[in-house]
């Protein structure tokens, strides 16, 4: 991708379409970002955050609706579209699971379906997730593991998924995925938990919060650098042939580690009581219980993870994380502490 390419960035106001937005920009490329409703500057925050709000363009876009995706990929004629758009909360997607498969799955082949159509070579990168494995099936999740997903938010990535490969094989579409496990940033929407977790301690610290109020602390993920993924995403599309990759770290983490490295981050020493329902975390200075445990933020359905499978990534893409997880606790608590002094 040498040549000025115009790129079209659903879900542009999201973590992953900001930093692929700047990305794109200093590369030389016309950025275009399709949004549902106006570009205020609440939500075009995380643009203004990365200096680059100005040298986006906007075009309305609604998952929802065939004829505005049709519209904004008509007029913008994109080279490349980046799909982030969709319910991207695995816990909200309990509650609104027909908004989730309508905008996420539906949604998601109106666009291949558009880039299949037009016969121009229109490429498209479709944001997949680890949540389409579900229950564990093997010891590491790869491309051609077992998918079996147990969430709304799980089985509309999987439908996008499939699509995705069926365009490729029956239109010849050029439709990448790109599996993502957890990845995180001081942009992540502040209903992820790992925000929650370095935005409340931060609080904590200053005074303004009494405690953590958490669900399961057991729970393990594998959490990224949302810029890392930025860089493979990039790499995927630079391919001649479409492909699907898993993008991860390789490395599972606790809730409750996370928990612990945020805290040390702002200096506070925790010291972990109890069990189940009644485990805390004390700070060892004060005495004071600082984290808790509360039922109401458990999970229907938590399936455990085991580790990613990222050597396609690297072997084909030549990718590897930069970032290492204590790198993205610190910059998230940075992040959140300066914004709750400001």
């Amino acid at each position: 991708m040498a040549k000025s390419q115009t790129i079209l960035i659903t879900g542009i106001l999201g973590q992953d379409g900001s930093y692929l937005a700047k990305h794109a920009l200093q590369l030389g490329h016309r950025v275009i970002g399709g949004i549902r409703g106006a570009a205020d500057d609440e939500r075009t925050w995380r643009l203004r955050h990365l200096g680059i709000a100005a040298d986006v363009e906007f075009v309305p876009f609604d998952l929802l609706s065939p004829e505005m995706i049709d519209r904004a990929i008509t007029q913008s004629r994109p080279d490349i579209i980046f799909n982030f758009a969709a319910q991207s909360s695995v816990g909200e997607s309990f509650t609104h699971p027909v908004a989730t498969a309508e905008a996420g799955g539906i949604g998601a082949v109106r666009i291949f379906e558009h880039a299949r159509a037009c016969g121009n070579g229109i490429r498209v990168f479709q944001a997949s997730s680890s949540e389409i494995f579900g229950d564990i099936s093997d010891t590491h999740h790869s491309e051609d593991s077992f998918f079996n997903p147990k969430t709304p938010y799980g089985a509309t990535k999987l439908f996008a998924h499939i699509m995705a490969e069926a365009y490729r094989a029956s239109y010849g579409t050029h439709v990448s995925t790109g599996i993502l496990f957890n990845h995180e940033s001081p942009l992540r929407g502040a209903n992820f938990v790992t925000r929650k977790i370095t935005k409340s301690l931060a609080q904590v610290k200053l005074g303004r919060l009494e405690r953590l109020t958490l669900g399961n602390l057991d729970a393990r993920r594998d959490w990224s650098h949302a810029k890392d993924f930025v860089q493979a995403i990039w790499k995927i599309m630079a391919l001649d042939k479409p492909d699907n990759f898993v993008l991860a770290s390789g490395k599972l983490t606790s809730v409750r580690d996370f928990v612990g490295m945020a805290a040390a981050a702002l200096d506070i020493r925790l010291d972990w009581q109890g069990e189940g329902l009644n485990e805390t975390g004390v700070d060892r200075r004060t005495g004071k219980v600082v984290v808790s445990v509360d039922p109401q933020f458990y999970r229907p359905y938590d399936p455990a993870q085991p580790a990613a499978d990222i050597r396609k990534a690297q072997r084909l893409l030549d990718w590897n994380p930069s970032y290492s997880l204590a790198d993205l606790v610190g910059e998230m608590v940075d992040f959140d502490l300066k914004a709750e002094t400001q």
